[in-house]
């Protein structure tokens, strides 16, 4: 009977038998005395009432006997099943008979009706005690195990633990291997009906120790194709649910199913099977890749090529060392060849289009080559016919994204082909969040062309983004993508910025990045968004602002304070984006000086945060306090110190110590004492021919000069005027020449160094004035330092003289007449020349001065500046070609202190207030007029200064001919009477007591041939008796700065205009059109109060103490 059970329990149910011939004497006699099938049935199930153990199992063995050759009702057969399960379970330890029944059950699992009826009666619990119970009895565990094969749709308790330990004892035995492997195949796949079984079931196969079972099975029986068909089936299960999990790449299973490949290459489902193990663990070191490569060359199944093209893409994503392998092996060559062999299959030309996008990103010769081999052709192809198909979609959008990265030809074949518009139509029929990810994904990358980007925009695909963010925000891969592509589409085209602004775009990426705090590749990208619409773009500043913009920023470096790339990113869009001060902006400070400090090593981080601190100092005063007291300076030099050969951080950095170090006390002497200067011109030394570079460490090195005499003494000791001089040779650009100017004539303040720079100085400044004369800026600049270097050194004078600056500075004012703060300076300059020297002043007149000071006048309304400045070197030029006894026109030399302005000659009720100046020129341009006599405390105010009535009665000398000017008496040289310095008790900072002298104290009657001072520049001047300004009120000191204005940076322009990025262009202070400057030149406004050097602030000084006096100022605008 052995062979009626092999046969039975081996083969399928109700398969045809051929008839046992030698039947048993007693089954012979029962048929003899019981002929008919149903009547024999009966009998035999009457006969279990009263049956042993072993009677039991002939009976059985007789009534299958019966039931193989004739056809049995289903009804009567499932009521003999239930009375057979019913014996079974109280006879629990008749093994044999339940072998037999076992057998029969299986023999009636035709379908999965009948299948479900048997399940009611609780069969597979027989099955499962009889393995439990009885697991060394072969026979019955393979009657077992081939009954439970069918139940995999059911629970069956502990079976699969009990079928594991079964497969465990018998893995020698092929008959027992086959059946309890089949069984567990079936329980280990995945059913759709019973989607909750496939996960508990592997859990439960692997807690039994499957896996090394599997191992010695595949061991044992390699030999076996089915077996091992079974076994590679299992695995492909269990890791298909456990995932790496279920083991380790380095598992003899994989080096055995790797035989089995080898073995059995024509196996499609062993193929199928072992391929998609190797796709958990494509690192395996007992995957042999060439091996691979045959077989995917050599098969034609479409089973297999696609779990081939699987297991390539994962070795794609997570080996990437061997995509070359994959190319060199000819499978790139082979992918293609099946999409255009089975241009019909969805799956094939998804998962085609799937490898394509993991085999080209960030590999250009596999790009090169299946661009070549018309691979994106392919991928167009596949979405033009299959346009309803989301998984192929999905997976070509994401090919055309990494095809056509970096690749213009592959770009190209796409502006041919509508690729753009397939995707937007992908996109448009797609409702998945996946595809329109992936749908965004490719348009972000398509924008790197001009000419897609072109498209997209043509053919709504701002929209169409706009429109999956709306929808499926709260998806952080669309999210990201989603910036990314809107990002691409911003960059560098200022119409599209506008565009997007006004459909509304900020809103939906602030609201996405909200969505995904913790999410650092969304609050990345996002960040790079705001910032590409922040770029030179103020309208869209403001609605970052106004949507919450700070704070979803600050928000991002926060959560990601070790993540560089969001460091790096926010810190751009916060120097973009600017703003004004708000205290939802402060939190940034710290975090932009921590970012600096926890990412030292990060150059992009060091670039991005350098200019987000130069934007927030312009923005506030509290904020350069803060980053003061947060160490930032000592960071930007960390910068510098750290990235010497990275160009771009040292031009940020440069730019950053030059806003931290103006017209801030404690930051500037911070930096001074970090090394500042040297730092500086070690990158102007290192970085000759990098214009940014020179132009921002010469801001710096101007911002640190000023009122600083150790920047200054700095800057001469180590080269710093040939860095300036060359930077000015080498780029005459107009900024660098007004920069350049700026530094030269700050270190003209220091009286050690002055005569010194200007010997190479001097003749690079009257170059630029030369050259450029029709540069407003330019010649303010050149004039301001030229008065810087005239005042009190003879030499400097002469030199200047001699080497034509008169009728430069002369020709400078006639041309930019309506520019007042240049002919402030070049007043100035004039009268610092034509001190204690006659000829000069006749110089000057030949020049012309006097239609220039006449033009003033006329252009100019009373009580301005400008017009004092005209009056009082009016007055100069009047003593000196005149013939006066008097002792106010006596002219004397300038004191070694900064001169004292006309708007502050002690009045009426001045006290004379001896305290030491200082000896650089002051902070500001506090004053409005520089006045250049001393003054003899106590006398009448009217023997200094004319009465307005006095003034109207005065004849207008510029009436009068040249040549009788000219004739006029010279004065000569006089000298005057000095106080002896005293020093201060302190004995620092080069100060030293303010030498005075002493005018007459009447005023003499003019001469017959004496000029007489212009009635218009007279009244020009009438203004300044003892008022002060109410802007002067404010003091420096060492306190808190104060919000600097547009006009102050060194006359940049608005600094809401400086944003950028160093990709884009670098718009900046540097590069501003002259329109935008603060000079401008439109012809001065009556009754705009000037607000001197700086925004108007004036030195908060030694001298300020008194009402009426204080320093002039040469460093104004």
């Amino acid at each position: 009977m052995d062979d009626l059970f092999i046969r039975l329990i081996s083969g399928s149910p109700r398969q045809d038998h051929v008839r046992i011939e030698n039947k048993t004497p007693e089954y012979t006699i029962l048929c003899a005395h019981t002929p008919n099938e149903g009547d024999r049935i009966a009998l035999l199930m009457k006969r279990f009432r009263t049956s042993t153990e072993g009677s039991s199992a002939q009976t059985m063995i007789y009534l299958l006997q019966t039931c193989t050759e004739t056809d049995v009702a289903p009804d009567e057969v499932e009521n003999i099943v239930e009375s057979l399960v019913s014996f079974a379970k109280d006879h629990p330890t008749w093994t044999d008979t339940i072998r037999w029944i076992c057998t029969f059950v299986h023999y009636y699992c035709t379908d999965e009706f009948t299948v479900s009826l048997f399940s009611e009666f609780d069969v597979p619990s027989i099955a499962v005690r009889a393995l439990k119970e009885n697991p060394q009895k072969g026979q019955l565990v393979l009657a077992a195990c081939t009954l439970l094969s069918h139940f995999n749709l059911y629970p069956i308790g502990d079976g699969i633990s009990q079928l594991t330990r079964a497969l465990s004892m018998h893995s020698t035995d092929p008959l027992v291997c086959k059946a309890a492997c089949r069984a567990l195949a079936e329980f280990t796949s995945y059913v759709a009906e019973a989607p909750d079984l496939y996960a508990s079931v592997n859990k439960e196969f692997l807690s039994a120790g499957g896996m090394d079972v599997l191992e010695r099975v595949l061991r044992d029986q390699i030999g076996n194709e089915e077996i091992t068909t079974h076994a590679s089936r299992i695995v492909a299960n269990t890791v298909g649910s456990a995932g790496s999990a279920a083991s380790e790449p380095d598992t003899k299973v994989i080096m055995y199913l790797a035989e089995a490949l080898e073995r059995y290459s024509n196996s499609e489902q062993l193929c199928s099977h072992t391929f998609r193990i190797f796709s958990v663990f494509p690192s395996s070191p007992h995957i042999n890749m060439n091996l691979v490569a045959a077989h995917f060359r050599a098969t034609e199944s479409e089973v297999v090529l696609l779990e081939v093209i699987h297991f390539l893409c994962s070795v794609a994503i997570n080996v990437k060392a061997l995509k070359q392998l994959i190319h060199s092996t000819g499978c790139v060559h082979r992918v293609l060849e099946v999409m255009r062999k089975y241009p019909g299959s969805p799956l094939i030309q998804g998962y085609a289009c799937s490898l394509l996008s993991y085999l080209s990103f960030d590999s250009e010769t596999i790009t090169t080559h299946i661009t070549e081999s018309g691979g994106i052709l392919l991928v167009l192809k596949a979405m033009e016919n299959f346009p309803e198909s989301e998984d192929l979609l999905v997976s070509a959008c994401a090919a055309l994204s990494g095809l056509t990265f970096n690749n213009v030809k592959g770009q190209e074949v796409v502006v041919q082909n509508r690729g753009v518009a397939l995707i937007l139509q992908a996109m448009r029929h797609g409702k998945s969040a996946r595809l329109q990810d992936n749908g965004c994904l490719a348009l972000g990358t398509m924008c790197w062309n001009s000419d897609l980007k072109a498209d997209v925009i043509r053919l709504g695909g701002v929209q169409m983004i706009m429109k999956a963010l709306e929808a499926h925000y709260t998806s952080s891969g669309l999210v990201k993508n989603a910036c990314r592509a809107l990002a691409q589409i911003a960059f560098n085209c200022e119409a599209y910025r506008d565009d997007m602004h006004a459909s509304g775009v900020i809103p939906l990426i602030m609201k996405g990045m909200a969505e995904h705090p913790t999410f650092d590749r969304v609050q990345m990208h996002g960040c790079v968004a705001l910032s590409y619409l922040s770029w030179n773009n103020e309208p869209n500043s403001a609605q970052i602002i106004s949507n919450n913009g700070y704070a979803v920023i600050i928000s991002a470096m926060r959560n990601h304070s070790h993540n560089a790339e969001v460091q790096e990113h926010a810190s751009r869009a916060l120097a973009n984006i600017g703003g004004t001060f708000s205290d939802e902006l402060a939190p940034a400070l710290e975090l932009i000086v921590g970012a600096m400090r926890r990412h030292e090593h990060v150059c992009e981080v060091q670039e991005e945060t350098c200019r987000a601190i130069v934007t927030l100092s312009l923005i506030s005063a509290s904020y350069k306090d803060k980053l003061f007291e947060l160490g930032a300076a000592e960071c930007v030099i960390a910068a510098m110190r750290n990235f010497p050969s990275i160009q771009v951080v040292q031009q940020e950095a440069c730019n950053a110590l030059a806003h931290l170090a103006y017209e801030h006390p404690k930051l500037n002497n911070a930096v001074t004492e970090l090394k500042g200067v040297e730092f500086l011109l070690k990158a102007m030394k290192a970085y000759v021919n990098v214009p940014k570079i020179q132009l921002n460490a010469c801001g710096g090195l101007s911002a640190l000069a000023f009122d600083n005499t150790i920047a200054q003494k700095q800057i001469y000791d180590l080269g710093g005027v040939a860095c300036i001089i060359r930077a000015m040779e080498n780029f005459e650009r107009l900024r660098m020449l007004e920069l350049g100017c700026s530094v030269l004539g700050t270190l003209a303040w220091n009286s050690e160094i002055k005569e010194s720079v200007a010997v190479v100085a001097i003749p690079e400044i009257l170059k630029s004035m030369r050259v450029h004369h029709a540069s407003p800026l330019l010649q303010k600049s050149t004039c301001r330092a030229i008065s810087q270097f005239a005042f009190n050194s003879e030499s400097n004078r002469k030199l200047l003289a001699e080497s034509g600056a008169i009728p430069l500075i002369v020709t400078a004012m006639r041309t930019h007449i309506t520019t007042d703060k240049l002919l402030v300076h070049g007043i100035k300059a004039l009268t610092y020349l034509c001190w204690e020297n006659s000829q000069v002043a006749e110089s000057i007149i030949n020049e012309g001065i006097e239609g220039v000071l006449q033009n003033i006048v006329d252009t100019y309304p009373a009580g301005t500046r400008v017009c004092g400045e005209a009056s009082h070197l009016s007055k100069i030029l009047f003593r000196k070609v005149s013939s006066s006894s008097s002792p106010l026109a006596r002219v004397c030399s300038p004191p070694v202190f900064s001169p004292v302005s006309v708007s502050q000659t002690p009045g009426s009720h001045a006290v004379r207030c001896d305290v030491a100046a200082i000896l650089s020129p002051p902070l500001r341009d506090a004053t409005d007029v520089c006045h250049f006599y001393g003054y003899q405390f106590g006398a009448n105010q009217d023997d200094d200064w004319q009465s307005p009535e006095q003034d109207k009665s005065s004849k207008n000398p510029c009436q009068q001919p040249k040549q009788q000017l000219r004739q006029r008496n010279n004065p000569g040289d006089r000298k005057s009477q000095e106080q002896p310095e005293v020093k201060e008790k302190d004995g620092g900072g080069g100060r030293r007591r303010r030498n005075r002298r002493r005018g007459g104290h009447n005023r003499p009657e003019r001469q017959p041939n004496q000029c007489e001072i212009p009635e218009a520049l007279s009244r020009g001047t009438s203004h300044h008796r003892g008022a002060n300004h109410p802007a002067w009120s404010r003091q420096r000191g060492n306190g808190p700065s104060r919000l600097v204005s547009p006009d102050d940076l060194w006359d940049d322009p608005d600094p809401s205009t400086y944003h950028g990025n160093r990709e884009l262009g670098n718009l900046s202070w540097q590069q501003i059109e002259l329109s935008l400057q603060g000079d401008g030149q439109q012809p001065a406004s009556g009754g705009r109060p000037y607000r001197g050097g700086r925004g108007g602030r004036r030195y908060g000084g030694i001298r300020n103490s008194a009402p009426g006096q204080g320093r002039g100022d040469n460093r104004g605008k």
